[in-house]
């Protein structure tokens, strides 16, 4: 009886043993598959990023596209880059001056300049008061 009970201690421990074995080689197998898996689920977002920063490019030349057709530019074109190229056209002195001839001219010509003496009030004019009856 001491033997069969020994035996079925010794079978106990082998099974444990066999069991163990398998669940370390398991473990070890799905620590590799996680692995895998994260490595792919990286790579799989990297790319998925990527598109997403191309879409958003295209996204946005799309909207300056159409905000230019909107101005009524061309769609393809934007506006020139004002630092790289000079003002079209700046007031020198010699425009100043045909400025102030041109208004010269006008006054000259009998054109009517209001100057403060027009917003003082005429004496002597009477303003109206207009009452109306109380409502009933």
């Amino acid at each position: 009886m001491q033997d069969l009970i020994e035996d079925y201690v010794s079978n106990l421990n082998k099974l444990r043993d066999v069991f163990h074995n398998e669940l370390t080689a398991t473990a070890e197998e799905l620590s590799k598959a996680m692995a895998l898996y994260a490595l792919r689920s990286e790579a799989a977002l990297a790319s998925f990023m990527e598109k997403v920063s191309a879409r958003s490019v295209e996204f946005e030349a799309s909207a300056a596209a159409r905000l230019n057709q909107f101005r009524g530019l061309p769609a393809n074109g934007g506006l020139p880059d004002v630092a790289d190229e000079p003002l079209a056209h700046t007031q020198t002195n010699a425009d100043l001056v045909r400025i102030a001839a041109v208004a010269e001219r006008a006054v000259a010509d009998g054109l009517h300049v209001e100057n403060d003496e027009d917003r003082k009030p005429q004496p002597g004019r009477l303003i109206a008061l207009v009452k109306s009856e109380p409502a009933a």
